[in-house]
């Protein structure tokens, strides 16, 4: 199958039609709409501090690296066995689904890796059949419904870079979470933050194009 059509199967029609109204309104407005969400997501990568607890750890995956966690995505492990260590009633539910046909999904290699680390299996959580943040996040939040809970928000880490768009989607979707870095330095990468601020752009555009014309389906999948 090639990229093309694989790319039309995972973010669908309704998607390209919005990404590329994203592009335009970039275009638009001279790229001042992208550099404020750039801004943005520079602030929230520099100024955020993780909480000191949490009954609820979310952990956001990251593509695997020859089958296991990356630089990245140990570090935002190893921040989730911190607060699971420091509060031992907290559970951990760990997102990502297949990165590739042969490896173990992003969730399992990381459940494994917390593991390794001391953590209770049975403190661990996993969504597996993701593939990408907004299913990610959508998915957990199904699977938080179906189970008794508090109103204490959830710990939800991620890489610095990631903070705003992951954020925005959380909350989009009714989810009260907590932003945590997975990083101890707020140096964050000019490149993968300039990808996030139009990744961002672009989920804000498809939403709020999904309300003005009321289409069920696309809010559907996105809130």
């Amino acid at each position: 199958m090639g990229a093309a059509r694989v790319g039309l199967g995972r973010i669908g029609a309704d998607g390209l039609a919005t990404f590329a109204l994203s592009n335009l309104i970039i275009l638009a407005t001279g790229g001042l709409s992208w550099l404020l969400l750039w801004t943005h997501a520079l602030r929230w990568s520099r100024r955020l501090r993780c909480p000191g607890g949490g009954r609820c750890i979310l952990v956001l995956g990251q593509q695997l690296e020859a089958g296991a966690p990356g630089a990245g995505y140990r570090l935002r492990l190893l921040r989730a066995v911190r607060l699971a260590r420091r509060n031992p009633d907290a559970r951990i539910l760990v997102l990502g689904g297949q990165t590739s046909p042969q490896g173990p999904t992003e969730a399992a290699a990381g459940a494994a890796f917390l593991r390794r680390y001391g953590i209770a299996a049975e403190r661990i959580q996993t969504e597996d059949a993701s593939r990408h943040t907004l299913e990610n996040l959508r998915n957990a939040r199904d699977l938080l419904a179906l189970e008794p809970h508090d109103d204490e928000p959830l710990v939800l880490i991620t890489s610095r870079f990631h903070l705003a768009r992951s954020t925005a989607m959380a909350r989009g979707m009714g989810l009260r979470v907590c932003p945590c870095p997975a990083e101890l330095d707020s140096r964050v990468s000019a490149a993968r933050l300039a990808r996030e601020a139009w990744m961002l752009h672009w989920y804000h555009v498809g939403r709020g194009f999904a309300r003005l014309i009321r289409h069920r389906g696309m809010l559907e999948r996105i809130t």
